[in-house]
């Protein structure tokens, strides 16, 4: 018999694929697993502090508010021109590929599609598990879930050719299944390391990619794990899949080794009571604080107003 219809919300659907840490053993033997089901893809990694968040840019967000509704490719790109043209004509143009200008933007918390990454499995999970501060009083708040992230990257990595390194959006004018833009997984991006600290600290990289589009409204890329077996071949409505992530996302089972033509997408939830013991660790084996994470003057000035609710 047919399953319930599943529940499309970003907590629910991340849950069906993911596998749980609740120490840092686990975490060891987890991280271990996605490394055997990946079979040999090379791999980024990104950390978020709450599991129930979308995978969203700072930009889909932002709009999202703003409209009160989905925003399009197409209102993604009027912004990211407007904020060109703005950092070239208003503010003093310091030159650069519209990549450069748009990672400046992120670094310093504007909004944009670029969405962060890292090649460190271990900043990833510093940043699942980092310990958070009320932004008003600087107490430390109470841990909730995280979420690590990994996504393969192998053929999908950005130059700074003629193409990618233009002033221009390299992708202003793309069609959806041009280089994949809003049907494959997003590129990733291997911004300088000169364009500022953090960049080599945290060994960042972005995920660059268009607003999901699934053709006649849902994809069978967007089916619930074990459909077959259950008998629910509903697959997700493209309203719902942009609800939950900004870019293609495709999550694959971390029960068995994925196979080699598929793209390839997992995630692992990091229980709130492991989260002490995984800082403990990362900073006695791994060396990770916020002075290496966050190394410039805005970081030290973030970090001490938080540390001064403990004068």
């Amino acid at each position: 018999m047919p399953t319930t219809p599943p529940s499309w919300d970003p907590q629910s659907y991340f849950k069906a694929w993911e596998r749980s840490v609740d120490s840092w053993a686990r975490l060891e033997e987890e991280l271990k697993n996605v490394e055997w089901v990946s079979d040999g893809r090379k791999l980024v990694w990104r950390g978020v502090h709450d599991s129930s968040y979308g995978l969203l840019s700072s930009a889909y967000r932002w709009l999202k508010r703003h409209d009160n509704r989905i925003p399009s490719e197409a209102r993604l790109r009027d912004l990211e021109s407007k904020l060109l043209t703005i950092s070239r004509t208003t503010w003093p143009d310091r030159g650069g590929s519209a990549l450069e200008t748009l990672a400046h933007i992120q670094h310093y918390g504007g909004p944009t599609r670029l969405i962060d990454v890292s090649h460190s499995v271990e900043v990833a999970v510093f940043f699942a598990t980092e310990q958070r501060f009320d932004k008003d009083t600087h107490k430390p708040l109470e841990d909730v879930d995280g979420r690590l992230f990994a996504f393969q990257s192998d053929d999908r990595v950005i130059d700074l050719d003629s193409n990618w390194g233009s002033r221009e959006i390299p992708w202003a004018h793309w069609e959806r299944e041009e280089n994949g833009w809003e049907t494959s997984l997003p590129f990733v991006w291997n911004p300088p390391r000169a364009l500022n600290e953090r960049i080599t600290a945290q060994h960042g990289a972005f995920l660059v990619g268009g607003v999901p589009s699934l053709p006649h409204g849902q994809n069978s890329r967007y089916r619930m794990p074990g459909a077959w077996q259950h008998g629910n071949m509903k697959t997700m409505p493209a309203a719902d899949v942009r609800e939950i992530t900004s870019v293609s996302v495709f999550l694959k089972s971390l029960d068995r080794r994925t196979t080699k033509k598929s793209q390839a997408a997992y995630t692992l939830r990091i229980a709130a009571k492991a989260k002490p013991e995984i800082r403990k660790k990362l900073l006695e084996k791994r060396g990770l604080h916020h002075g290496s994470i966050y190394p410039d003057l805005y970081g030290l000035a973030e970090h001490g107003a938080s540390l001064a609710s403990f004068a």
